[in-house]
C-alpha cells in the first residue's frame, strides 16, 4: 500500500474514487486557522481527498509571509493545488487596477493556482467582472466566482433572491473565463432561522449549468449528503477541513446520513 493510499478501502469494496487531477467529485477544503504542525497533520492525513485548499484572505494578510509560503509548498509537495478567498482582492480593487494588477502578480508569484472572486460581496457590472477574471487568467491564476443570495452570516427574504440575476452573472462569469461556479450557502442552506432549505433555488442554479461548472458549498453533514442523494458522488463540494472524512464517506455511500446509506452506486 502507498502512504498516500485508505487502509481500509483498499482492503475493501468501496466506490473508487477518479484520481487526481479531477474534474469532478472536487472537494475544495476551507484550510485550518492555524498553518504550520497543524497544516501539516490535515494533509499528512487526508491529502488524497483534498483537491484544492483554500487559504482564507485573512490568513493570507495576518499569517507571517513565512508560514504562508510554507503551507503553500507543502500543498504543492501532497499535490494539493491551492486557492485565496477575499477579502483581499476586494481591497485590491478598491486601490485601482494597477493595485488589482500587482496583487494577482503577487499571489501567482507565491505559487497560488486559484482566487476566489465574489459576485455577492461587490457591486460591479459584468463587463469589468469579466476584465477582472480575463486579468487574473493572464496572470496565471484560475478565477473559481462565487454567486449566492447573501452575504457574511446574513439571513435572506425568500422574495429578493435575484435567482436570475445571479444565473446571469455566473453564466457571464463562466464565458469571460471562469473556472467554476461556486454557489455560496448563506440564505439557502444556512441562516434560515428556522425556515426551510431553499433547494427550489438551489435547483433552478444547477439546472442552468453543467455539473463541472458548479461547486456547492456544503459545511452541515445532511447538506453534502443531500447534494450527493440528488447529484450524485461527483458533485462538486467546499467543506471546512473537519468535514472531510464525512465527505468523503458520503461520496462512498456510508455515512455520515442515514439517507444515502447503502444507497450511492458509481461504475
Amino acid at each position: 500500500m502507498s502512504d498516500q493510499g485508505d487502509v481500509l478501502s483498499e482492503m475493501l469494496p468501496f466506490i473508487t474514487r477518479q484520481p487526481k487531477p479531477r474534474q469532478r467529485g472536487l472537494n475544495y477544503v476551507r484550510s485550518p486557522a492555524i498553518l504550520g504542525g497543524y497544516l501539516d497533520d490535515v494533509l499528512a492525513c487526508y491529502a488524497l481527498h483534498i483537491d484544492i485548499l483554500k487559504l482564507s484572505g485573512h490568513q493570507v494578510t495576518f499569517s507571517s509571509r513565512s508560514s504562508v509560503v510554507r503551507a503553500i509548498e507543502a500543498c504543492r509537495a501532497a499535490d494539493v493545488r491551492v486557492a485565496v478567498g477575499n477579502p483581499p482582492l476586494d481591497v485590491a480593487l478598491s486601490g485601482g487596477w494597477a493595485c488589482y494588477m500587482a496583487f494577482i502578480a503577487g499571489l501567482a508569484a507565491l505559487g497560488v493556482e486559484f482566487i476566489e472572486v465574489s459576485c455577492i460581496g461587490r457591486a460591479i457590472d459584468d463587463e469589468d467582472f469579466a476584465q477582472v477574471i480575463g486579468a487574473a487568467n493572464e496572470a496565471g491564476l484560475k478565477v473559481i466566482v462565487e454567486i449566492g443570495v447573501e452575504f457574511a452570516h446574513s439571513g435572506s427574504e425568500d422574495g429578493n433572491l435575484f435567482l436570475g440575476r445571479r444565473i446571469q452573472q455566473a453564466m457571464s462569469a463562466m464565458a469571460a473565463g471562469a473556472a467554476i461556479i461556486l454557489v455560496e450557502s448563506e440564505g439557502l442552506t444556512e441562516n434560515r432561522k428556522g425556515q426551510p432549505y431553499r433547494w427550489d433555488a438551489l435547483d433552478r442554479i444547477a439546472s442552468s449549468f453543467r455539473p463541472d461548472q458548479l461547486m456547492f458549498e456544503a459545511d452541515d453533514q445532511d447538506v453534502l449528503s443531500r447534494f450527493i442523494d440528488v447529484f450524485g458522488p461527483k458533485v462538486n463540494l467546499m467543506v471546512d477541513h473537519s468535514k472531510i472524512e464525512k465527505i468523503e464517506a458520503a461520496r462512498r455511500g456510508y455515512g455520515p446520513s442515514q439517507s444515502i446509506w447503502g444507497k450511492v452506486v458509481a461504475v
